[in-house]
């Protein structure tokens, strides 16, 4: 079983290099975005599912924000 803070750096790592999230690591990222219906957070969903990239502000909200929230709460 892979642990939430590597699972947190898989996320981060391959976003931060511009590759599209895959298998685990994709139910992952949207297990931290999905179930909730602000927009931004169905967009960023959106564009996870699609590999499409995401823009800066997006980006910084999953990994810098809500990355971090899950691994602090793991803690």
């Amino acid at each position: 079983m892979t642990s939430i803070s590597t699972k947190c750096g898989q996320v981060k790592r391959r976003l931060n290099q511009g590759e599209p999230l895959e298998g685990e690591i994709l139910e992952f990222a949207l297990s931290i975005v999905e179930g909730s219906d602000d927009a931004l957070l169905v967009e960023i969903s959106r564009k996870l599912r699609a590999g499409e990239e995401l823009d800066e502000y997006e980006h910084h909200i999953l990994v810098d924000v809500l990355l971090l929230h899950v691994k602090l709460g793991a803690a």
